[in-house]
């Protein structure tokens, strides 16, 4: 869910006219009056007060850096080039490069290092910024005390865009602790610095109360984001950051209608949100379809989603068609989110190959994200096969027995073949993007397990604070990451399989079944791929030592949940809400739902197993056991089965009952003779 960026850097620029004690006290009025000049917005009575100074000091840096300042916010912030080449100018008089941060060991040089981050970092060339913030904050004893505050907390807002949240926390702890200094001490406090970011002291209180509710969000640490909400609302300080903030965090508590509540109610009373419609309106569309997404109304989620990305565009336009790029253009553009998040929302609305059209995208953004390599694999999983529900439809059934021909003593049927893989497969290939198959799915597969962390017993010690980050999303925690690897490895036997490639598809449940903290729904599901690789590897008895129906006991044997952390039991042991959470919706629908279906499974698995090794005796009592447990709607292959089943026993007239019974359509009105089954006649129907 994305939040209102209103950050402090947006007003950076300030004009830093305090000038050295060798001025004179005509000079030091014309600063003083050049700065108050430059803060009421007059820029061009503010360059003719400058260049009275220049006259006196022709090749002072500050100076030069306050005329190009000025020229620079004359232009509306749009010619921004230019402006980076006279910083580089004045840099060289100061005896360093702002391409090389290594230079910078001298105060003087901070106010040209600190504005070249202000520029990077609305550029979004976060990590580039944050290299320079990051020295800058070494040096913040040694600088002006206005300066100091304003590097500090774009140190915090880019610890944020870098989804560090951990490191930005601290930096705000050590703001607080700072402001409470200086708070109870008003002989050195900021009673001497009055308008010291042109804030109050009260408003510079919310800031870093925002920063901490913005990394405490991140951090997914809901019970003290409370406190710290009601703190900050109870000083009746409004803002649009405090609605998103509000909202963001009662989307994180799944109440997800208030949340809603708040961004439109916040939307039609709040005046100040003019801004919001002209440059933010993408952002506030994007989060009104992540919220209806989650209350289950996918057809307003797309279009608010499709609305976000036709406002993030237009904005664009607009930015493009003026005669000069803006600044601010770098930091609207909010495309690759927005086509995340529309990836993913189709890819749960079973629209697969337009998920993968937006999601490979994105790809080349955020190729780091081992998550979105996933979702890619899932797109292709799915347009190979969209569900398992085809299985149970009356038209896969009919394709057990294609033709019926000859009649009386000459009356055949033509068994077929009611697997869809194949021709989904095909379809894969003529009706969407050729990359959309089953090959480059086990490719992003296997990206994904390259990219996994190495999760140590140390790092397991650290569960509660260590984080990976996941761009554009949150970071996430370990448990989190243990059940994304046991997700890649889910998805990369099942793609094994589907290739035919039997090793991998071993190798791959072996390690899940490896893996100490991996659900009961993934064990599950690695013992059905690992008995069905071993099968194929004609391993028939160890194949069978992975199918066993009595381990199936509850719905709780094939959950996908993992063990709860201590860090979510705090969460969860919060005061629960008066409207019960609306369940979530599953990605797909064709995994077993309750123990019985579960074991029905296992036990058709081993039947098909006996099967193979002509014991008929147990396969159906196996068979047997799966009928009676999964009751009258069977999936279509089990009729395959029965019919193989039914002439390896030589029993023609059960055959020709089950036929009657399910495919009249293709027998004849008349009853059936048992004839004996003749060797060739077997071959014939086991092929």
């Amino acid at each position: 869910m994305s939040e209102d960026n209103n950050t402090t850097t947006n007003n950076n620029n300030n004009n830093n006219s305090e000038q050295c004690s060798i001025f004179t006290e005509l000079d030091k009025e014309l600063a003083a009056k050049a700065k108050q000049e430059y803060e009421g917005g007059q820029y061009d009575v503010c360059l003719k007060t400058l260049q009275k100074i220049l006259e006196s000091w022709p090749d002072d840096p500050k100076v030069l850096f306050n005329i190009a300042l000025t020229e620079y916010a004359m232009s509306s912030f749009q010619k921004t080039d230019i402006f980076k080449t006279q910083l580089n100018k004045i840099a060289e008089k100061l005896h360093c490069s702002l391409d090389n941060v290594t230079t910078l060991e001298e105060p003087d040089q901070c106010t040209l290092f600190y504005n070249m981050s202000v520029l990077l970092y609305h550029m979004r060339q976060y990590r580039s910024a944050l290299l320079i913030v990051e020295k800058l904050f070494r040096l913040i004893g040694q600088i002006d005390e206005t300066l100091s505050w304003k590097i500090c907390l774009l140190l915090c807002e880019l610890d944020l865009c870098t989804f560090q949240p951990e490191n930005a926390l601290a930096t705000v702890i050590h703001l607080e602790k700072l402001l409470s200094e200086r708070s109870s001490s008003p002989s050195n406090g900021l009673s001497h610095s009055p308008n010291m970011l042109n804030d109050s002291l009260e408003i510079l209180k919310s800031k870093i109360s925002l920063y901490k509710i913005r990394c405490l969000l991140m951090l997914k640490s809901l019970r003290t984001c409370k406190k710290e909400l009601k703190q900050l609302q109870n000083t009746n300080i409004s803002s649009t950051s405090l609605t998103y903030a509000r909202a963001n965090f009662e989307y994180f508590k799944e109440n997800h209608t208030r949340a809603l509540k708040i961004l439109t109610n916040n939307q039609q009373t709040n005046s100040s949100l003019i801004s919001l419609q002209t440059n933010s309106s993408h952002c506030f569309y994007n989060n009104l379809s992540c919220i209806h997404f989650h209350l289950h109304k996918s057809a307003f989620a797309l279009f608010y989603m499709r609305r976000a990305l036709t406002e993030n565009n237009r904005l664009l336009i607009e930015q493009l068609n003026s005669n000069d790029k803006q600044l601010i253009i770098h930091n609207i553009n909010r495309k690759y989110e927005i086509l995340y998040n529309l990836g993913i929302q189709l890819l749960f609305k079973h629209q697969p190959l337009p998920a993968f059209e937006c999601l490979i995208d994105v790809i080349h953004i955020y190729s780091n994200n081992i998550r979105l390599w996933l979702r890619l694999a899932e797109c292709c999983i799915m347009i190979y096969r969209s569900s398992n529900e085809d299985i149970f439809k009356l038209e896969e059934k009919l394709k057990c027995v294609l033709q019926s021909i000859g009649n009386g003593f000459h009356h055949k049927l033509i068994l077929g073949n009611c697997n869809t893989s194949t021709s989904s497969k095909k379809s894969t290939i003529t009706n969407g993007n050729e990359n959309c198959s089953m090959e480059f799915a086990l490719f992003c597969l296997k990206n994904a397990l390259t990219s996994l962390p190495i999760i140590t017993e140390a790092d397991l010690q650290k569960e509660e604070t260590k984080l990976y980050p996941a761009p554009p999303g949150n970071p996430m925690r370990i448990g989190d990451m243990i059940a994304l690897k046991c997700s890649i490895l889910t998805a990369a036997a099942y793609v094994s399989l589907c290739l035919n490639d039997f090793v991998s598809a071993k190798n791959y449940a072996t390690n899940l079944l490896d893996e100490p903290r991996a659900s009961s729904g993934h064990k599950y599901l690695a013992r059905l791929y690992l008995s069905e690789s071993l099968l194929a590897m004609n391993k028939i008895e160890l194949a069978l030592n992975q199918l066993d129906a009595e381990m199936i006991k509850n719905e709780n044997d094939l959950s996908f949940k993992m063990p709860i952390t201590t860090i979510d039991k705090e969460e969860k042991s919060d005061t629960p809400e008066i409207t019960p959470p609306i369940p979530k919706a599953d990605l797909v629908s064709w995994l077993p739902r309750d123990a019985r279906v579960g074991q029905a499974i296992v036990y058709y698995n081993i039947a098909a197993i006996y099967a193979i090794t002509n014991d008929v005796e147990k396969a159906f009592k196996h068979f047997n056991l799966f009928v009676n447990l999964f009751g009258k709607t069977q999936p279509a292959h089990s009729f395959q089965l029965k019919f193989y089943l039914d002439l390896l026993d030589g029993n023609r007239h059960r055959l020709q009952i089950l036929l009657k019974e399910n495919f009249g359509h293709l027998t004849s009105n008349k009853s059936f003779v048992a004839f004996p089954t003749l060797t060739h006649t077997l071959s014939t129907n086991n092929s």
